[in-house]
């Protein structure tokens, strides 16, 4: 079976803008960019690769990775794609330390990375090129979100405020996405999230005008 080529099905459209100044960035969310994909390859599911244990993670030197690839219920199936299991800053979660919520946040992170390179969607934006549109690449790449925003995304945190301040934000998840890009730990999240009492925009709004000391603070009071 011939492998779909999505490149320039993502189109202006669907990209999102987050943060401003240097956090400013640009990203397709993960639930969209999944949908690109049953829209225009149809059958072609995305899943994860038990390791030999049974388990979704593959231990490595340091954390762990788990290997994505996509399905077709032909018997079809395409190459793996491993992804760490990250995270804010990008680096390696210790294997006991991973959480269930680090889990499903790799699972839609390396679903976009993986269509991708499996099938070209959205790799403008990986890439840094114009999409369909008139889409403009002024705003630094963001991804998956992955995420959880997700076109797709590999994160700076420092340069890529992303995947979800923006004043169109909906979600808690939204919020949560935020606040991990902002350098703030699970527990911090946890009671910030008491705080806006689902007022997410909102509280997009106000992390935008917090600097690294008050983000010190904060972690520091829920350490």
């Amino acid at each position: 079976m011939e492998i779909p080529n999505l490149a320039g099905v993502a189109t202006k459209d669907l990209v999102e803008q987050i943060g401003s100044g240097s956090f400013k960035a640009s990203y397709i969310n993960w639930s969209r960019t999944m949908h690109l994909l049953r829209t225009h390859a149809p059958g072609w599911m995305v899943e994860a690769v038990p390791a030999a244990d049974g388990s979704l993670l593959h231990r490595a030197p340091v954390g762990a990775y788990l290997q994505i690839r996509f399905r077709h219920p032909e018997g079809y199936y395409t190459p793996s794609v491993p992804q760490a299991v990250m995270d804010h800053r990008n680096n390696a979660i210790p294997f006991d330390k991973i959480t269930a919520r680090d889990v499903t946040d790799t699972q839609r992170r390396g679903a976009c990375m993986a269509a991708a390179m499996t099938f070209g969607l959205a790799y403008e934006l990986w890439a840094k090129m114009p999409l369909e549109s008139g889409y403009s690449e002024h705003a630094p790449l963001a991804v998956e979100a992955p995420s959880t925003k997700a076109a797709s995304a590999v994160v700076n945190p420092t340069e890529h405020f992303e995947q979800v301040v923006n004043t169109q934000a909906k979600s808690e998840l939204d919020f949560i996405k935020a606040c991990e890009l902002r350098g703030l730990n699970n527990k911090a999240i946890q009671s910030l999230l008491g705080k806006v009492k689902n007022n997410y925009d909102q509280g997009i709004k106000n992390l935008e005008n917090k600097d690294q000391e008050w983000v010190d603070l904060i972690n520091g009071q829920s350490a």
